[in-house]
């Protein structure tokens, strides 16, 4: 630039559009990953949702020594949270009471797994005791 009432050059002007040219194909080459990245986001928290609600289902059956001993669990969530196929396969005794005959669960882990063929398994877990009456 010559003097203070000039303008811009072409080649000024060319540099400056090709350097928003980068950038804003850069910045735009985000997108899908943004994209997949809150679709995941957004299937992991339904599942997570749905095992709070089976857990809690389980936290109620179990309130009782009736239904703590009868160790049935409600059914699985429904296979539609965002791919997610979920199982639960029966409680586990963690401690017992060999004290009596047979030998009593005094904690049973109730555990859910969730897969999804193109994300790792979410294993949710709970603890339960048994209810003294």
């Amino acid at each position: 630039m010559k003097g203070a009432d000039q303008g811009l050059t072409l080649m000024e002007v060319l540099v400056a559009i090709a350097l928003f040219a980068v950038v804003s194909v850069a910045a735009l080459a985000l997108f899908p990953t943004v994209f997949r990245v809150s679709g995941q986001t957004q299937a992991d928290q339904a599942v997570t949702i749905a095992a709070k609600q089976y857990m809690e289902q389980a936290r109620v059956l179990y309130s009782t020594q009736t239904g703590f001993d009868s160790g049935a669990l409600p059914s699985a969530p429904a296979s539609h949270l965002g791919g997610y196929t979920c199982t639960a396969p029966a409680a586990t005794a963690q401690a017992q009471n060999t004290a009596v005959t047979p030998p009593l669960a005094l904690i049973k882990r109730v555990t859910l797994t969730c897969t999804k063929p193109s994300a790792p398994p979410l294993t949710f877990s709970l603890d339960l005791g048994r209810p003294d009456s």
